[in-house]
C-alpha cells in the first residue's frame, strides 16, 4: 500500500477513537463486517467506496474530491475547527456524551428510522456549539426523549425539534456574548460622511 493510504488508514482509526467507539461498535454502526474495519486500520486491505462511505457516515465525517494544491488549506482549516472548539464543562460533557451514547444505541438498534438521520445532523450542530451549565437541563431532557425512543420512535422527532430549538437560542446568543468578550474599536469609519 501507498504512504498516502497509510496516513488515511491511520486518520480513519483516530476518527475512531475521537468518537469513543470500538471496532465493533463502528461495525455495527457503518454495516462494515469488523474484521473489514481492522484489515483498514492496519492497512492491510484496499478500502471500497462503498465501506468508506458508510465508515465516513458513521464517524460524522464528509468525503470531498479536492485539488491537490489545496490539500494544504482544507488540512489547515480541519485541523483549526478541531483545535479551537472549546472544551466543555464537565456537566455538559457528560449529558452530551449520554445523549450521543443514546443516538448512537438508536442507530444499531433501529438503523432504518429516516428520523435518525435528522437528530443526529441535529446533535452535530448542537456539538459544534460553546455549551454551558444553562443547557444541561434540556439535554437531559432530549437524552430522556431519547431513551423512550426504542419503545416510542415518534420521541425521535420531538427530541430533534428539542436539540434545534436549543441550537437556535444558543446561536443567538453567541453574537452578544461575542460582543461583550471583543475589544471595541478606538474609532470608525462612517462611510457617509467625507
Amino acid at each position: 500500500m501507498s504512504a498516502d493510504f497509510t496516513n488515511f488508514s491511520e486518520r480513519l482509526r483516530q476518527a475512531r477513537i475521537a468518537k469513543n467507539l470500538s471496532q465493533r461498535e463502528l461495525s455495527q454502526l457503518a454495516g462494515v463486517p469488523q474484521s473489514h474495519i481492522s484489515k483498514i486500520e492496519s492497512n492491510q486491505v484496499d478500502l471500497r467506496l462503498s465501506s468508506l462511505v458508510a465508515l465516513a457516515h458513521a464517524l460524522d465525517l464528509e468525503l470531498a474530491l479536492v485539488p491537490r494544491q489545496v490539500m494544504p488549506a482544507v488540512h489547515a482549516i480541519s485541523t483549526q475547527a478541531i483545535g479551537h472548539a472549546s472544551p466543555p464543562l464537565a456537566g455538559v460533557a457528560q449529558q452530551m456524551s449520554r445523549l450521543q451514547d443514546r443516538l448512537r444505541a438508536l442507530q444499531v438498534s433501529l438503523p432504518a428510522l429516516p428520523e435518525l438521520d435528522a437528530a443526529r445532523k441535529a446533535f452535530g450542530a448542537l456539538k459544534a456549539l460553546s455549551l454551558d451549565e444553562s443547557a444541561i437541563e434540556q439535554i437531559r431532557r432530549i437524552s430522556q426523549a431519547l431513551g423512550r425512543a426504542a419503545a416510542k420512535p415518534e420521541t425521535i422527532a420531538e427530541a430533534t425539534r428539542q436539540m434545534t430549538e436549543l441550537n437556535s437560542r444558543l446561536a443567538q446568543l453567541k453574537p452578544a456574548r461575542a460582543a461583550l468578550s471583543e475589544p471595541r474599536p478606538a474609532y470608525s469609519l462612517d462611510e457617509g460622511n467625507d
